[in-house]
């Protein structure tokens, strides 16, 4: 059995909240291997801490409770989309990251294109109402998107407005999964399906938890306690026929 923990479990796995027997008994199979991605990493570095050398102190304990666990199984998107599995220390990933310094900057204004007003004048536009959208199925969500979007004379659906968006950017055309996956938590965010609490962090948070739902797709379980993630793991598993079962430890 090959799992894939989102970054709140590593934290659990790290406080020794939770343990791997214990995950062994909720999946009710043994776990033959752990793998983190970048994600993980760059999550790490949004770590703080009351100076620096107790920020860089608490970044490496995470390091290492990554390394332990997964005993440096890596998964990784190349620039041309190709996913591949191999052996490599955290440390080593986040010293390619940091080598980057402006990537974070970048990624953060990137997630930060659309406004909140604008994305409350969105499901306004399709009256939209959040809470009973969030006792769909995941099998419902598109069809009732897709249903809204009709009755107020649009001529496109929802997987359509991804398509749209790709087709608008200079580098559509390499675009691969990751970045359409991305495309579908912020566009459920945005129409109001198990959204994120707005702060100035959620829309970059939101990145990540895309980024993790792609890479699980790999693997036999996606293991995340963020409900929100759930849930719109659950969508993007449903469109993509995915058979990663998404599991809470609770």
């Amino acid at each position: 059995m090959r799992i894939y923990p989102d970054t709140n479990i590593f934290v659990y796995l790290e406080n020794k909240s939770l343990t791997i027997p214990k995950l062994e008994d909720i999946i009710g199979s043994k776990i033959d291997s752990i793998f983190y991605s970048a994600s993980h990493i760059q999550e790490a570095l949004e770590i703080k801490g009351d100076n620096e050398q107790h920020r860089q102190d608490r970044i490496n304990k995470r390091l290492e409770t990554i390394e332990k666990i997964t005993q440096g199984n890596y998964i990784n998107e190349n620039l041309k989309n190709e996913v591949y599995e191999l052996k490599e220390s955290p440390f080593e990933v986040i010293q390619t990251i940091t080598d980057v310094s402006f990537a974070q900057n970048a990624m953060k204004r990137l997630a930060n294109l659309i406004s909140e007003e604008q994305k409350i004048e969105t499901r306004k536009l399709l009256d939209l109402d959040p809470k009973r959208m969030n006792n769909y199925k995941p099998e419902e969500v598109v069809e009732h998107l897709n249903k809204k979007l009709t009755e107020t004379g649009q001529n496109y659906k929802f997987l359509d407005m991804i398509e749209i968006g790709i087709s608008h950017h200079p580098d559509g055309k390499t675009f691969g999964a990751s970045n359409r996956i991305a495309a579908i938590f912020e566009l459920l965010d945005m129409l109001g399906y198990w959204k994120d609490k707005y702060n100035e962090k959620s829309n970059y948070a939101r990145l990540w938890d895309s980024s993790h739902s792609f890479y699980a797709a790999h693997f036999d379980y996606f293991i995340t306690d963020d409900k929100r993630t759930v849930n719109k793991s659950k969508v993007v598993y449903n469109i993509y026929d995915v058979n990663t079962k998404v599991i809470s430890t609770n």
